[in-house]
């Protein structure tokens, strides 16, 4: 009976409109949901591109890495050649070998420095003397041991690595993008820094919103089909009781005299 309900013209025209409609509605929710991710490339693209600020204004030797500590930065000291390792397969960077060095600040402490890709064995020595290098700031990984065996690691790990130099490191580490003097080594691109969860929320919002239309248009079917069922069935109801009892509501009362 249901079946036959929903096979009937009128339900399936109502279907065919709510369909084009629920269609429509998916589509503007996809578009918005689009718009909610450039907003937030844009936002996450637009931490790697202010202007450098020294390291010290942001981050010093014993302090926490800050909370919106992930932006461009410039630090000036010595390269420890002699101390520089291999990242092998870190999920952070996005090349499988990078070498790291670190770099000896005028506060004592040092901040590793990811020059750029390369195997450590084969690997250009980092410019002598006093280095400025710019880069990103980047937080200690989530992951990553100390040194094994030819100096490598999987990730870098501030207290991790710790234990590998009798210097003070940072609470970070900066991934390099330029350096005066020059560096020989490719720069490695930075790791994108997470956007901000309110970046293009209200385009998340009305993404959302669009779909809960959609499935409105599809109750809305569905009660409409229900109701006319129900009409039709009633009417069904009433024309069997008429032909059943014919002329019962048509002809007037006679009065027995």
């Amino acid at each position: 009976m249901r079946t036959r309900r929903l096979l009937t013209w009128q339900a399936l025209g109502l279907g065919i409109v709510a369909l084009v409609l629920m269609a429509a509605m998916v589509v503007l929710g996809l578009w918005q949901l689009g718009v909610y991710d450039d907003q937030q490339h844009d936002d996450a693209q637009s931490q790697l591109a202010r202007p450098p600020v020294p390291l010290d204004q942001l981050l010093g030797p014993d302090d926490a890495f800050p909370g919106d500590g992930v932006r461009p930065v410039t630090v000036t000291g010595r390269y420890l050649s002699d101390q520089e390792f291999e990242v092998r397969d870190g999920s952070t960077l996005d090349v499988p070998r990078a070498i790291a060095t670190p770099l000896e600040t005028p506060t004592g402490s040092l901040i590793l420095v990811v020059r750029g890709s390369g195997e450590l064995r084969d690997a250009e020595p980092p410019p002598t003397g006093l280095v400025t290098v710019t880069g990103v700031l980047e937080p200690s990984d989530a992951g990553g041991n100390g040194l094994g065996g030819g100096r490598t690691t999987d990730g870098i790990r501030i207290a991790a690595l710790a234990q590998d130099f009798a210097r003070d490191l940072y609470a970070g580490y900066v991934v390099r993008t330029a350096s005066q003097p020059a560096d020989a080594l490719e720069p490695v691109r930075p790791p994108f820094p997470q956007p901000s969860r309110w970046a293009g929320i209200r385009n998340l919002v009305y993404a959302i919103q669009w779909w809960v239309f959609a499935g409105f248009v599809a109750f809305m079917w569905w009660r409409i089909v229900a109701d006319l069922g129900v009409s039709r069935a009633l009417g069904a109801a009433d024309q069997d009781a008429a032909r059943a009892h014919p002329g019962t509501d048509d002809e007037p009362s006679r009065s027995v005299g």
